[in-house]
This record gives structure tokens, sequence and C-alpha cells, in this order.
């Protein structure tokens, strides 16, 4: 099972926050990991590509959430990914729909998918967002049709899909999901959205904000059953579930690990890089580390 987790994790990526971008002075992982760049309704565009530059300085590909209903039209979209490729030759992009309301013409990811744009400016590895507990924000039939269209779109153009999922507390609906997505016939590799080790009252109040479903069931009760708000979780049961359930899926998903530093992004990156170096064993269900402050 160690020999599994290694591999499911090997090829990570983790989400940088701007903001904690400015608090740090270098990024401790491995180079070939890739760093993703957040861009939430709040954000300064200058604070953004300030962190792509950060990034790109310190020898990662950063990987910029380009968030369709923060756009004002068709030409900011343009005007952000020329600066963007003014910053790094990184040809890799999260398009999603984003959070918050709409604020121009633009209703969906699909619109800029279809625009062109991402090809004319060399960003042909597209990550595109998958919802495996749905979304608050939209309906199921919605997020189902959304998914074929990708699929369509990663079969037809010349942009290579992938999808990043939400964060989530449980490996059943992931499971259940892929089950889904063979179903509908989308081949699309799946990078899965995992929350890194923080206290139980952190990761509760992420998944409240998030909507993210019915996996907060499970904070609610582990954490009624420790008693204590403010012990830490990585969540070992699920990173190990979901390793078996990549080499148990048709088409081996999930494909890839994206981690969300929910702990604190140094903290985070030590605790992958722990993982990805073998410094722990498995032990009832548990990772027990070498060093033990990771």
């Amino acid at each position: 099972m160690k020999e599994d987790i290694i591999n499911f994790i090997e090829d990570f990526s983790v989400e940088l926050n701007p903001k904690v971008q400015k608090k740090i002075s270098d990024i401790h992982i491995n180079k070939k990991n890739k760093i993703f760049i957040t861009y939430l309704p709040e954000s300064d565009e200058k604070e953004i590509f300030s962190a792509v530059e950060f990034v790109n300085t310190k020898g990662f590909i950063p990987v910029v959430h380009l968030p369709a209903r923060t756009m004002r039209d068709i030409k900011h979209v343009e005007d952000f990914l020329i600066t963007i490729r003014k910053l790094t030759k990184s040809n890799e992009i999260l398009v999603i729909g984003g959070g918050g309301s709409q604020v121009g013409f633009i209703n969906s990811s699909v619109d800029i998918l279809e625009s062109g744009l991402l090809e004319k400016y060399d960003f042909n590895k597209v990550k595109v967002a998958g919802h495996p507990e749905g979304s608050p924000d939209i309906n199921n039939e919605i997020l189902k049709e959304f998914l074929l269209i990708k699929e369509k779109i990663h079969t037809s153009k010349e942009l290579d899909l992938e999808i990043v999922t939400q964060f989530f507390f449980e490996s059943d609906p992931f499971i259940k999901w892929d089950v889904f997505l063979d179903k509908i016939g989308v081949t699309l590799p799946v990078r899965v959205g995992f929350p890194g080790p923080a206290t139980f009252k952190t990761l509760l109040n992420f998944g409240l904000m998030s909507g993210v479903g019915n996996s907060l069931n499970f904070l609610k009760k582990n954490s009624n059953k420790i008693g204590d708000l403010l012990a830490k979780t990585s969540n070992d049961k699920m990173l190990i579930e979901l390793a078996t359930a990549s080499k148990l899926s048709k088409l081996g998903r999930p494909n890839a690990f994206h981690c969300y530093p929910f702990g604190g992004f140094e903290k985070t990156c030590h605790w992958l890089t722990a993982i990805q170096n073998g410094d722990f064993i498995v032990e009832n269900d548990k990772l027990i580390f070498h060093k033990k402050k990771i």
C-alpha cells in the first residue's frame, strides 16, 4: 500500500493563493510538481500576476485559474492571457466557471474553451472543473451537459483537457462519480482535489463555504467523536481509499492528485514531500511519518 500511495501522489499539484505568496520566500517541493494560482472573485489581478512571476522564477510551472464569470468580456480574457503569456512559458491553465456573481457577459467556462483564445496563446493543456458531489450553484443536469461538452472539446479541438475536482471528505462520492462518468461516456482524466492536513474546524469552515455536499457528515461525525474541533486530520483513510480506487477504476481515475492547503501552504508542501519521498509507514489506515512534526 505504501508504494501505491507514493505513486498516486507522485505528480501532485498544490494551490497557492496570491496573498499567501507574498508571505513566503521559497517553495519547498520538487520542481516537477505544479503550482495552481487561485483567482478568487475578490482577487487583485496584479497580485495574481506577481504570484505567476514568483512561481515561474522559482522554476515551477504555474497553472493559473481563469474564472469565466469574473471576466468582464472576451477582451478581458484575452488581455489576461496576454499578460500571463509574457510572464511564463507554461502551456497549462485552469478554466472554471468561478464563484461569486457574474461580472460581465461570459456565462461559463465553455464560452472561453470555445473562443479559440487558449489555442491562440498556446495554452493547450487545460484543466476544467469537476464536482463529484454536485454544485450548490449549478444543477446536476447542467453539470452533466457541461461534462459532455468538455469531452467533445477534448476529442475535437487542439486542447488536452483534464478534470480537477472540488475537494471532498469521503471517497465514496468520488467512486460513484467515476462510474457515472463511465456511464455517460466521459473519458477525461481526473486530478482529484484533496483537502490537505488541517484542523477539523478549518476543514468544516471551508466545506461549509464551498457547499461540498454530503461528505461534510464525515467532519461532523468525526469532530463529535474526538470532541475537539482543533484536532488535526490529514484524512489518511480517504487517501488510501482513493489510491486503491485509482487501481480499480476502468480508466485509472483518479489519475492524479491536487491538494488544497487549508492547513497552510508551507506545512502542506512539507507533508506532500514527505509522502513523495516515502518518509512514512502505513499502520491501521494511518500514515505514520518518520519525522513527527509533519
